[in-house]
């Protein structure tokens, strides 16, 4: 007979004394038969695969009921957690929405783009294209002059240059603007 033949018969003989002591505590906690049933098995199961843990020379009853008692938590926060997806079908299609995983990979032009004023983004959208795209890959989104430049496909230069062109016009379209909000005042000083 192999170790775990031995093994398997040793636990059955001495769990089998304490099966209706667990289909109790069982009972108590989830008030159904056939809970309590599943309860105890799937608690014995674990029961099993750590037989290896239990201290021979320690209480199997106890043992038992706190990996049943465990068990029966477990299965409670689950079951929570699954319920309050049940009632809320909009929370998993809000937290697998494409556009917030999105957002998570670039969270700096995702906040940029939802606080820009309509002045700045009006001023924004005038710019040639080809300066829009360095201003929204560099100060929006944040990427040095190199990965822009690979991003574009152009010389590091032609990214300082262009980005420079942008921001002096960038600078000369939204003066009004930065003066009514008292922006620019220390430039002027």
């Amino acid at each position: 007979m192999t170790a775990t033949a031995t093994a398997s018969i040793e636990f059955a003989s001495l769990t089998k004394p304490h099966l209706p002591r667990l289909f109790r505590i069982g009972m108590r906690l989830t008030h159904q038969p056939s809970e309590s049933q599943d309860l105890v098995q799937e608690a014995l199961t674990k029961a099993w695969t750590n037989w290896h843990r239990f201290e021979r020379n320690s209480s199997l009853g106890a043992w038992l009921s706190r990996i049943l008692i465990n068990t029966f938590i477990s299965r409670h926060r689950h079951q929570k957690v699954v319920d309050a997806a049940a009632a809320r079908p909009d929370l998993l299609q809000y937290l697998y929405d494409p556009r917030r995983l999105e957002e998570a990979h670039a969270p700096e032009g995702h906040w940029h783009s939802t606080h820009f004023s309509d002045e700045v983004l009006g001023a924004l959208a005038e710019l040639p294209s080809h300066y829009r795209q360095v201003i929204e890959l560099v100060d929006v989104q944040g990427m040095a002059y190199k990965e822009a430049a690979v991003e574009l496909g152009c010389p590091v230069g032609t990214v300082m240059s262009r980005l420079h062109r942008a921001r002096k016009q960038l600078r000369e379209q939204l003066a009004d603007y930065a003066t009514n909000y008292g922006l620019g005042m220390a430039q002027a000083a």
